[in-house]
């Protein structure tokens, strides 16, 4: 029954190996088990993927109750313990924000749940609701938009941009003019359609700035900072990315002379998983580190 609901909800074998942590060949198997017992092909391969008949149609509300009644309220959801858990919890969240993230939740969790596991996957991906739903992963952490009602969340803090730039460019002390910005050479990390506040911000900064200053582009904030070291160029991304960025290359940050948006840092979660234990604990765990100062 939990092979045919995730077959119904991502409409895909393959999709459904993923969320199941299955091969896809024994999903397939269930599939065909699943089709001698219903007398019916349930889903045929269309181009929208596979659809469901109107046999798979009718039975799948019910059997998605059954699958929601075995994971919430048969499967012991009391039974979590950090001290003993081996359980390996999934986030989803950028490059910067594993960074930001993973070695906090190892420090915070090291004596109170040693053999906890703590994995990152790449946020903002077509997948990202039906593996909140599915618990294939169990917070997304970032700043995202346009994810459904039944999806809850909690800001963990309010960030703001600046500027990094190599050490040796200008004093920190000395604010950064209009005109210096302008004339400036620019690295500009794209959002490439991803659900981060930054993809609102691109778009400004590439009008400030003259195109032929805009002479090096990269998704990835880690990156964007190693080559904001190695050349005479102005990085503009949120403080908690520049602090990070210089503790670990030789970088400088100053605040930028346009007025750029404020944003939240959101833990986001799935309704299903509100009152899960181990859910729980995670979410916990994430906002201790936000509410510690750093050191």
């Amino acid at each position: 029954m939990i092979a045919f609901d995730a077959i119904f909800r991502t409409r895909s074998v393959v999709k459904a190996a993923g969320i199941l942590d299955a091969p896809q060949s024994t999903v397939s198997r269930w599939l065909a088990k699943l089709r001698d017992h219903f007398g019916d092909p349930l889903f045929v391969k269309t181009q929208q993927g596979m659809y469901p008949t109107p046999v798979a149609s009718k039975h799948a509300p019910p059997i998605a109750e059954i699958v929601r009644i075995y994971q919430n309220e048969l499967c012991d959801a009391g039974s979590f313990d950090p001290a003993t858990t081996a359980r390996e919890f999934n986030i989803a969240t950028s490059d910067v924000g594993s960074l930001l993230l993973l070695p906090a939740l190892h420090r915070c969790s090291e004596t109170v749940a040693p053999s906890a596991r703590f994995a990152a996957t790449l946020l903002g991906s077509e997948e990202l609701m039906v593996s909140l739903e599915s618990g294939h992963v169990d917070v997304a952490f970032g700043s995202l938009k346009d994810l459904c009602g039944c999806v809850r969340s909690q800001t963990l803090a309010v960030d703001a941009y600046v500027c990094v730039m190599p050490s040796g460019r200008r004093d920190p002390a000395k604010p950064l003019t209009l005109r210096a910005f302008r004339e400036a050479k620019h690295i500009v990390i794209c959002a490439n359609g991803l659900e981060y506040t930054h993809q609102h911000v691109e778009p400004e900064l590439r009008e400030i700035c003259r195109p032929e200053n805009v002479r090096l582009v990269t998704e990835s904030f880690l990156i964007a900072g190693l080559l904001a070291e190695q050349d005479d160029l102005i990085l503009t991304v949120p403080s908690r990315v520049a602090s990070l960025l210089s503790q670990r290359f030789d970088l400088i940050t100053v605040s930028p002379p346009i007025d750029l948006p404020k944003f939240k840092v959101t833990q986001y979660w799935h309704e299903r998983f509100h009152k899960e234990p181990g859910n729980q604990w995670l979410r916990r765990t994430i906002r201790k580190i936000f509410a510690t100062p750093a050191t």
